[in-house]
């Protein structure tokens, strides 16, 4: 090659300057009294455990003190200690409360809970049971504002609501103006704006509440303490998980052969555990980090490196699957193919023994998907072409990663141990289109316009703009409220999940039924990913720009243990 033609794939290269990685050596190494404090918070969790089950199933607790109590249960982050009897125990108090035509609490702060609970856990309680607080003509009544705590329940209450729900959207407007208005004033208000409960991602949302819980004065005492050993103790299972997980990337020494490649190892484990936070999960939170890792070395080559004539050769090798087939490849992306190649059989081996014969193929038919996407936006970029807003979003659904992130997560769940749940990705259901539009657009609105001056694709923003004629503001705002019906998508697929056991695919469930409902599990991880997408991206983009986003976030979760 002559110094020229080196010169101009050079400046043909869509190069961009990514921060670097904000972490170091910080979570890499775990000691041998991280071990021995994990094992003494194991032992000590048991009889906290068993005390909070018995005040729970007391049954001369009333129906709304119990409420309170798995309210606090879930938000404290412990829930999952508790499910099946959290689950028998709804089920129960639901089919009582239907039998009383839904007369539920007596103040707005405890009806708005109840409601709020209630729908999480797939109860469809009637929205109305606010009607009580209107004026009679659909407005709610000003007095209420003098009652904060009623006002910020009632925020978070309308969070679950579904399509055609006009009090419930009355709802939001009506305390949403009123926390702004005291949000200067009020910590509870910003963060409610900020982080609405149910668009947030638990482990997030679990460290706060530990520290409010702790000054409220009708506290549980034995809760509080279970609360902050379980987080200490999942605290340092995530640190032992990222030491593991920094020891194998930095083992490649991408920094050095790959200097154009985001450095993101600890990122991607915070992504991982926002899919799935349980201890039962390890593995598949490592799994999953890795496929982020993955994610991150082709995105980044194919938007941040690669010529259009590198790429299809190393499109044409991907296609062929085989390690003979990257003899045309330049030395930096015989490094990335064999990555990725050597991962995704090391994947398939390990599903094998897990006795998921079929889980490999499916990871490599959906990250083969990804790669001609990819592909094609780098054509796109090529001819300088934008597409129809249509057009894009074909290839979209695919980049915006949500298909191979639920495939990957499946892979790591134990209780998924058929082909039924990887198929339904296939079939695209609502709960999986919205999971794909949320992830699509969220990471377009947010990350477009760095990426257009560096010459990248266009992206659903400026596709939008030139179908429509109009400006990226209004865009924007209607993006916006394609994202607001997207969670009341997934707000109707909650309300439509089957009542079985959370373990239960095996039941014989008719095709047109298949197609709109989702076992719980699945349904879980679409909403817990989109979650995490919504904190990821919160004002920017948080895997590029970690020290604006996350940073925070990943110190009090990985970093912070409370006192005991």
């Amino acid at each position: 090659m002559s110094l020229l033609q080196a010169e101009d794939i050079v400046k043909r290269r869509p190069l961009a300057q990514f921060p670097m990685d904000i972490w170091g050596h910080n979570f890499i190494n775990v000691g041998i009294e991280d071990n021995l404090s994990f094992e003494r918070y194991n032992k000590e969790i048991e009889p906290l455990k068993e005390a909070v089950q018995a005040t729970l199933m007391d049954n001369s607790t009333s129906i709304a003190k119990k409420m309170s109590l798995i309210d606090a249960i879930e938000h404290l982050g412990v829930s999952y200690l508790y499910e099946h009897k959290i689950k028998l125990l709804l089920d129960y108090v639901f089919e009582e409360v239907a039998r009383n035509d839904y007369e539920i609490g007596c103040d707005l702060c405890e009806t708005a809970a109840q409601f709020r609970i209630f729908r999480q856990h797939g109860h469809n309680m009637p929205c109305d049971v606010f009607n009580k607080f209107t004026n009679g003509k659909g407005k709610f009544r000003e007095s209420l504002k003098s009652d904060i705590k009623g006002m910020a329940s009632l925020y978070e209450a309308a969070h679950l609501r579904v399509h055609g729900e006009n009090i419930l959207e009355e709802a939001l407007i009506f305390a949403t103006a009123f926390l702004r208005s005291i949000a200067k004033s009020s910590e509870q208000a910003r963060r409610a704006l900020k982080h609405p409960l149910h668009h947030t991602m638990l482990k997030v949302e679990t460290r706060h509440f530990i520290s409010v819980y702790e000054e409220d004065k009708s506290r549980n005492e034995t809760l509080l303490r279970l609360a902050k050993i379980d987080f200490n103790r999942l605290q340092m299972l995530y640190c032992q998980e990222l030491s593991q997980h920094q020891k194998w990337w930095n083992s490649f020494n991408f920094t050095t052969k790959l200097p154009y490649i985001r450095n993101r190892s600890v990122e991607t484990h915070f992504v991982a555990n926002g899919v799935y936070f349980e201890p039962q999960y390890s593995f598949g939170r490592l799994l999953l980090a890795k496929v982020a890792l993955v994610i991150i070395v082709l995105d980044d080559t194919y938007d941040a490196y690669g010529t259009y004539e590198e790429l299809q050769l190393l499109t044409d090798a991907f296609e062929r699957w085989d390690r003979s087939a990257m003899d045309q490849l330049s030395d930096n992306l015989k490094i990335v193919f064999e990555f990725v190649i050597n991962l995704f059989d090391e994947f398939t081996k390990e599903m094998i023994k897990r006795g998921k014969t079929y889980a490999g193929q499916f990871a490599k038919q959906v990250v083969m998907e990804l790669i001609r996407c990819f592909m094609d936006e780098v054509k796109w970029r090529e001819a300088e072409y934008t597409p129809s807003y249509e057009e894009y979003m074909t290839r979209g659904r695919i980049t915006g990663l949500a298909p191979i992130m639920l495939i990957s997560s499946f892979m790591g769940m134990d209780e998924i141990v058929d082909e039924k749940p990887f198929q339904l990705i296939k079939q695209s259901p609502k709960a999986i289109r919205a999971c794909e539009l949320f992830c699509r657009l969220t990471n377009d609105i947010y990350s477009h316009e760095a990426e257009k001056v560096r010459g990248d694709s266009s992206s659903a923003v400026e596709c939008y703009m030139k179908d429509y004629g109009i400006s990226r503001e209004e865009t924007v705002e209607i993006f916006q409220k394609k994202l607001e019906d997207v969670w009341k998508d997934i707000n109707e697929e909650l309300l439509l999940v089957s009542k079985n056991s959370p373990t239960d695919y095996n039941d014989e469930v008719h095709e047109e039924e298949q197609k709109e409902e989702l076992p719980k599990p699945v349904l879980k991880r679409c909403l817990d990913l989109c979650r995490m997408v919504n904190v990821l991206y919160k004002g920017n983009d948080g895997f590029t720009h970690p020290a604006e986003v996350v940073k925070d976030h990943i110190t009090a979760l990985y970093a912070r243990p409370f006192s005991i």
